[in-house]
């Protein structure tokens, strides 16, 4: 009754369904992931095709047909109802709960071995600490972890009379900034700064301020049953920004979570400041140096300089689905912890630009010299690494309907910047929908 239940869940809250992947054979897994572009694509192929070399009688059939998670994550339920789901899902943090509350895949330290339970504790505290990894009870493991960065080109910080080597670190500064590099009259310059509507930077704003998302902990203590947007905190984000588009220094695609988008804005010189995850972090610096400029890299600005909360762990953890003969199952979980272990995250982090999500794979990149021969790398890691301690707002917040809640939010900020709407009038109006869209969850799902 409760995947009955679940799926027409799904069909409330405007969750698509796509097509099912293949059938597998009982020596075969198949593992769906979001990178379609050739470089990340290529460093995925190169850890599977290292894991059925050191394990010559598992199958490894790689898919990447999407890369966005939410399509991703739709076809493995959808495929999972029709018995049919692929056995290792890449599953982006916001859709954790969702994972969880579907019954579709198994919990994953229930079927590790000792030694892989013994792996969790390298796991960097603060990306445990969002997956709740501490009680050795937990779905997934974190695989491609980020946080977001401040990215600029520093030609054109010199150009509007600006120190390159100290880039804007407050909303203030950025403003301040913006007024001097729209001063400057840089030719084919469009606005100041760019970046995605998204709610994932508003939530860094707030971890920053040590101030929840969601209530009950930010459903760390109890499932969300409201969100907290009207708190100072929370305007002062959204009057804010929409300052920055009020005088002219903000622009984006017109489109919510256009991340791709968003980077060719800011490659193709149309803005001098750009944030985005790191995740973007090796394509950036080729395509900027293809592009003629010189990559400027910094932490993500803070609403202020007292706020030291630190940013939450974003990115994707690996799930395995239930339902699949017992050796595929074990052929799944041991591909996962492959795929985290300490040498895959050395090569992956290496390769993309992820963050080094455990300590033993930032020990040898320390002893290697990595950091010192590539300073950027080193950048996201040390935000992540900034909070002085672990609490509900710097572990991010966890909830069913986590997708939508954030399109909610995303909505809101265009009808600010694109209507006119008052942040106050825009948050007030997006509260309502996004505490209905919880309670919609809940009543299905049962808090």
């Amino acid at each position: 009754m409760r995947k009955a239940a679940f799926l027409i869940l799904l069909v409330v809250l405007g969750i698509g369904l796509f097509p099912a992947a293949s059938a597998q054979n009982t020596v075969e897994i198949t593992f769906t992931h979001i990178f379609t572009d050739d470089l990340r694509k290529a460093e995925v192929q190169k850890l599977v095709d290292e894991f059925m070399a050191q394990n010559p009688g598992i199958v490894v059939n790689v898919q990447a047909e999407s890369d966005d998670y939410g399509q991703v994550f739709d076809a493995a339920l959808l495929a999972a109802s029709q018995g049919n789901a692929p056995h290792v899902v890449q599953v982006e943090d916001t859709l954790s709960q969702l994972a969880i509350d579907s019954t579709y895949f198994i919990k994953l330290s229930d079927y590790a071995t000792a030694d892989e339970l013994a792996t969790v504790s390298d796991i960097l505290p603060a990306i445990r600490n969002y997956y709740g990894m501490d009680t050795n009870e937990f779905w997934g493991v974190p695989w491609n972890s980020s946080n977001p960065l401040l990215y600029y080109n520093r030609e054109m910080f010199e150009q509007a009379g600006l120190d390159p080597d100290s880039p804007p670190t407050t909303f203030a500064e950025l403003m301040t900034a913006c007024e001097a590099i729209m001063s400057a009259n840089i030719e084919g310059l469009t606005a100041c700064a760019n970046w995605p509507v998204t709610s994932w930077f508003t939530e860094q704003w707030l971890s920053m301020e040590g101030v929840l998302f969601a209530n009950n902990d930010n459903g760390r203590s109890g499932r969300v049953t409201e969100v907290l947007w009207d708190t100072p905190e929370m305007l002062g984000i959204l009057s804010w920004w929409k300052d920055m588009a009020d005088k002219g220094y903000f622009t984006y695609t017109g489109s919510t979570e256009a991340y791709t988008g968003e980077a060719i804005t800011f490659l193709s010189k149309g803005t001098a400041i750009h944030i985005t995850s790191t995740a973007g972090l090796t394509n950036l610096l080729s395509f900027s140096q293809a592009q003629g400029f010189t990559l400027g890299i910094a932490q993500l600005i803070k609403p202020t300089e007292e706020s030291n909360n630190g940013v939450t762990a974003g990115g994707a953890a690996l799930f395995v689905t239930a339902g699949h003969p017992d050796a595929e199952i074990q052929a799944a979980v041991d591909f996962v912890f492959f795929m985290t272990s300490t040498d895959s995250i050395v090569q992956w982090h290496k390769g993309t630009g992820y963050l080094p999500n455990r300590q033993s794979a930032v020990d040898i990149l320390e002893a290697e010299g990595w950091f010192e021969a590539n300073p950027p790398f080193r950048i996201a890691l040390n935000q992540l690494l900034s909070a002085s301690e672990s609490n509900p707002a710097n572990a991010g917040a966890i909830m069913g309907p986590y997708g939508q809640v954030r399109d909610v939010h995303n909505e809101a900020v265009q009808s600010m910047i694109d209507g006119g709407s008052a942040p106050e009038e825009a948050l007030a109006a997006a509260k309502v929908r996004a505490d209905q869209l919880i309670k919609d969850y809940n009543s299905v799902i049962g808090e």
